[in-house]
């Protein structure tokens, strides 16, 4: 089992996003796919995914009230893709709960892809990737730089860095002119660019999968296989 963790330094990058068409591009790709939500009430993924309302999820789990098997749901576009929803409860105050979990469901899954806005409950040492998303703003890019730093701190084996959202053109910020500062003001190796898209912002709004002819669904397949540990160049730069 490959753990890969979905994070941000701040709200509104797409990370629920990233996470969800990630996973469904290795389920594609005939893995076996575990999505974690681990934060949020919106239930972000349930909308993504096209997912029915979850009547138990990972904090039912750590408070007695199911077990994973009652949790996991198949998500039935995909194939080999399975979710895991947050459920209703305080999140755990050590990582414990998760690490216990993690190792539980193990065996059963090639890859379990876990969104996670708060990081302070995750066993880093059971975490093989971290994908941190961002998009090339300042206040995005600093929070960023801030994450990156924690995470190579707390022993993160490794971090990677997805830049989404990405418009037709870059506006330079404050500290950077290209896509290369940005690396560098960040600190982290560059996995993913994924361009701004309509198209996007409508699947992920309404329950639907992303087209397959189309750019974006390619970024995500190539995403996917460098997760998997192919070599495949940058379709944009």
């Amino acid at each position: 089992m490959k753990c890969v963790v979905v994070c941000s330094g701040k709200g509104g990058t797409g990370k629920s996003c990233v996470a969800a068409y990630t996973s469904t591009a290795l389920a594609a790709a005939g893995k076996k796919v575990l999505l974690v939500e681990t934060t949020g009430q919106c239930h972000a993924l349930e909308l993504i995914l096209g997912v029915r309302e979850a009547a138990f999820g990972m904090r039912d789990i750590f408070a007695g009230r199911c077990t994973a098997e009652n949790a996991i749901l198949e998500v039935e576009r995909s194939p080999g893709l399975y979710f895991l929803p947050v459920g209703d409860g305080p999140p755990p105050k050590d990582e414990k709960p998760m690490r216990e979990l993690l190792l539980s469901l193990a065996e059963h899954y090639d890859f379990i892809l876990i969104d996670a806005e708060d990081l302070t409950y995750l066993p880093i040492e059971l975490c093989n990737t971290f994908l941190l998303v961002a998009t090339p703003d300042t206040l995005c890019v600093r929070s960023a730089a801030i994450t990156s730093r924690q995470l190579s701190r707390a022993g993160a084996r490794e971090v990677r860095l997805v830049i989404n959202n990405i418009p037709p053109r870059i506006i330079p910020i404050e500290g950077a002119h290209d896509f290369d500062d940005v690396i560098d003001i960040i600190g982290a190796r560059l996995i993913e660019l994924i361009p701004a898209s309509p198209k996007l912002c409508f699947c992920s709004n309404n329950a639907q999968p992303l087209d397959p002819e189309s750019l974006t669904y390619k970024v995500f397949e190539n995403l996917a296989g460098r997760l998997m540990g192919k070599r495949i160049p940058l379709l944009i730069r």
